[in-house]
């Protein structure tokens, strides 16, 4: 079935309470192809509507049976639609003491029934404090206790009379550079997205930066923590999520960003194939340089911050080392990170081909076909960049758009870009940056300060995101695989950031997610009609 024709149909007792494509054409085809589901989506809408008449009262504290233990978790009301919520439900055991830096290990069995009321701890991470209140950027900081004890999952179903069981489920990574984030954030909170169209969707905290991806030589510390963490939420889904009413045979991985990426990793690794079955990526792609580095790059980036934090140098063993840096407070961590690596789009610590988890370079993987074999959904934003490029230069101004000259154009390339990145210094002399330059200039307008700014932002957005995201489409597209591609270019009527950002990395989650139906937001009509389609053509893919 396709996208298109897919129709629409309390306090624990007994346990401790957790603190391209082929050618320009196939893109062209793939976007008329998604259009096309418009007037199947009316027809789906209205059925929906009528279904939510008969929508029966479920208890207000439902409970739900897993392998661990009982849960319980809330029933609330979207849009006139019932939603069950179950927030906090403990998937590992807590990673501390000897478990840092380690794979998760399965959670012990609890007895009475687990508080699955309350949105569970982040993962320690750090705070973008660089605009100080700044909406716009203080809505990615965590917004639960950051802990170690930090790996929970929520699950969001939705009710309806008869409760039909089977439903498609999304498995939701969140993004951040594997440095921030987490599942608790308001924007992405499922309940709108399941009530609407009728899917279970999961969403899971998993470690970030140094506790989820610090590897070291010559010990049992091989990285990858982080993706071992949404691994195993992964098996939990599969062995509970039949409890939930969901359809353990149509599971779909969503992410955006950092979590698009690791929606790819699971691709390429041979230990994640059996959990899902269908992709959807979001401005990121596994090949993606900032996504994955060499062992040997983490190995010198854990080995500067052991030292670092008092608990490296050559005298000492990698057992001790690991034991040093075990006995760290983990606030340490994420406090002191940012020390090992700099640059645009450089991230101090993230995937790493391991030999295990990912077992060779993706690209590689990639140019092969060796990956699974399943339809995916994927896209970009018109300007991706932009919301790094803030961060970078004192010159790029929050408040109002600033235009810049030529040298600070070829300046920024430079510096921020073929400096970090040695294979394109290899590659790219003289001639080449000047015919990046030659390409991505407005030549009716060759000096104009605002015009040169856009180029920028279109000339980092293709290396980082829109490239790596058609290459993946590529790849598939060419071993025969049902691709769908998207591009957002709507600015959101309420963004906080200026307008000479464009359209932003991770604007389209506001639309993805519901956001514009929810009243205590400000919207359009025309928005909340984008965001019904968006979340339709998404739970649509989810369903074929």
């Amino acid at each position: 079935m396709s996208p298109e024709s897919a129709s629409l149909p309390g306090g624990a007792r007994g346990v401790r309470r957790r603190g391209g494509l082929n050618s320009v054409s196939s893109l062209t085809s793939v976007s008329g192809y998604l259009h096309q589901v418009y007037a199947v989506v009316i027809v789906s809408v209205l059925l929906l509507g009528s279904l939510s008449k008969a929508l029966a009262s479920s208890a207000t504290y439902p409970t739900v049976d897993t392998d661990r233990g009982k849960v319980r978790g809330l029933s609330v009301d979207t849009n006139g639609k019932r939603v069950h919520a179950f927030y906090g439900i403990p998937y590992a055991a807590p990673p501390v003491g000897d478990l840092r830096f380690k794979p998760p290990v399965q959670m012990d069995p609890w007895e009475g029934v687990w508080d699955a009321t309350r949105l569970p701890n982040s993962c320690y991470q750090t705070f973008d404090t660089v605009f100080g209140n700044f909406s716009g950027s203080t809505m990615w900081n965590a917004n639960t206790q950051l802990s170690e004890d930090c790996l929970y999952l929520n699950v969001w179903t939705p009710r309806t009379n008869p409760p039909y069981r089977n439903k498609d489920v999304i498995v939701w990574i969140y993004g951040g550079g594997f440095y921030s984030g987490s599942s608790t954030l308001d924007i992405y909170m499922a309940n709108i997205l399941a009530g609407e169209n009728d899917v279970i969707v999961v969403s899971m905290q998993y470690r970030v930066g140094s506790l989820g991806f610090l590897a070291l030589e010559g010990s049992d510390v091989l990285g990858n923590a982080g993706l071992w963490d949404q691994r195993m939420a992964l098996e939990w889904v599969s062995r509970n999520i039949h409890n939930f009413g969901g359809n353990v045979h149509s599971v779909t991985l969503m992410g955006e960003s950092a979590g698009a990426v690791s929606v790819g990793l699971f691709l390429v690794c041979d230990l994640c194939r059996g959990y899902f079955h269908r992709a959807i990526l979001q401005s990121g792609a596994p090949q993606a340089e900032w996504g994955a580095l060499p062992k040997e790059e983490i190995w010198r980036r854990s080995q500067f911050l052991a030292n670092y934090l008092n608990c490296g140098g050559s005298e000492h063993e990698p057992a001790v080392t690991l034991r040093c840096l075990q006995s760290k407070n983990a606030s340490d961590f994420p406090t002191n990170e940012m020390t090992t690596s700099e640059g645009f789009m450089q991230f101090p610590f993230v995937p790493i081909v391991d030999g295990v988890f990912i077992r060779q370079d993706p690209k590689e993987m990639l140019r092969r076909g060796d990956f699974k074999k399943v339809p995916i959904l994927l896209g970009s934003n018109s300007n991706e960049a932009t919301f790094f490029m803030i961060y970078i230069a004192p010159k790029f101004k929050r408040e109002s758009e600033i235009g810049i000259d030529l040298q600070f154009f070829h300046h920024t390339l430079d510096k921020y870009m073929f400096k970090y990145y040695p294979h394109h210094a290899r590659t790219l002399n003289t001639f080449g940056r000047n015919a990046i330059s030659f390409q991505y200039r407005n030549w009716e307008k060759p000096f104009d300060g605002i015009e040169l700014l856009r180029s920028l932002d279109k000339v980092a957005s293709d290396s980082f995101f829109v490239c790596k995201v058609n290459g993946l489409a590529n790849a598939y597209a060419q071993q025969g695989v049902k691709v769908w591609y998207y591009w957002f270019d709507h600015r959101w009527s309420a963004n906080p950031w200026p307008k000479w950002m464009g359209v932003l990395h991770a604007d389209e989650i506001w639309f993805t997610f519901g956001h514009p139906l929810n009243s205590t937001h400000v919207f359009t009509e025309e928005e909340k009609d984008l965001s019904r389609k968006m979340m339709t053509y998404w739970t649509n893919f989810a369903k074929s």
